[in-house]
């Protein structure tokens, strides 16, 4: 799901020294009109949302983009900044979820596959807000997702920049049934208690992305994210009887721009 992907990885690399909302918020570039950086880590996380337990996946780092009008990235997918402003963009994209896995003996797992929908962003100074609504288009993934957030972003001595993002996510009714619901069929297999959660606020986190520069091409990127589980989603058997509303997951990666 989106909330367990790579957090920000754009976000991280678009903070530069702190004159403007452009200046702060816009991606890196280069000479030219195209800004790509490349890069790769681990990260550690939950393998399904409620888990009480841990697994290491890759950590891409991919961030192209065409004049901050067109990118690809690994933290906001195929997308274009169909109205840009110096403080405002909102434009149309197409990403991916990474849906589920290890889930309880018995209960399904969800696969990975397209979302679709758009996102807004608005910034000045050191501070950016942003919405995020996406549609699942294929895979086993059913409903809409939308997240929101505040984020703070500054630089430190010049070689660190720092990003702090306090943020929610709201599920539509299939949304949650997805991830949190248990079926007939999976109650009498795992042993955990039917549920059938309604729409509602899936979880609050707080979301801390470093970088540090250690040249001008090469950076350390390093992300953190705690998160509580609210609502139908904490009453999940999958979270209640198997897992924990708390959620924590870490990345640590090397990035090269050029």
């Amino acid at each position: 799901m989106i909330e367990r992907n790579l957090i920000a990885i754009a976000l991280v690399f678009g903070i530069a020294a702190p004159a403007t909302a452009q200046e702060l918020w816009s991606p890196k570039r280069g000479s030219g009109d195209w800004s790509v950086t490349l890069g790769a880590g681990a990260t550690v996380q939950p393998p399904y949302d409620g888990s009480d337990e841990f697994g290491i996946l890759p950590f891409p780092v991919v961030d192209v983009r065409y004049k901050d009008i067109v990118f690809l990235s690994s933290a906001e997918g195929l997308g274009w900044n169909a109205f840009k402003t110096r403080n405002f963009r909102v434009g149309p994209v197409l990403t991916y979820y990474l849906g589920n896995s290890d889930t309880p003996t018995g209960v399904d797992e969800v696969d990975f596959g397209i979302q679709g929908g758009a996102v807004a962003e608005f910034a000045f100074d050191h501070w950016r807000f942003d919405a995020r609504a996406l549609q699942s288009l294929s895979g086993d993934a059913e409903g809409l997702q939308i997240n929101f957030g505040v984020a703070y972003g500054t630089r430190i001595n010049g070689d660190w920049r720092i990003v702090l993002r306090p943020n929610a996510s709201w599920y539509n009714d299939n949304e949650m049934k997805t991830y949190f619901g248990i079926n007939s069929k999976e109650a009498a297999t795992s042993g955990l208690a039917e549920f059938a959660p309604s729409a509602g606020f899936k979880d609050v986190a707080f979301d801390l992305d470093v970088a540090y520069e250690l040249s001008r091409n090469w950076s350390i990127v390093a992300l953190a994210r705690a998160g509580y589980l609210l609502g139908d989603a904490a009453d999940s058997p999958l979270v209640d009887q198997a897992g924990t509303e708390l959620q924590f997951s870490t990345s640590l990666g090397f990035a090269y721009h050029f």
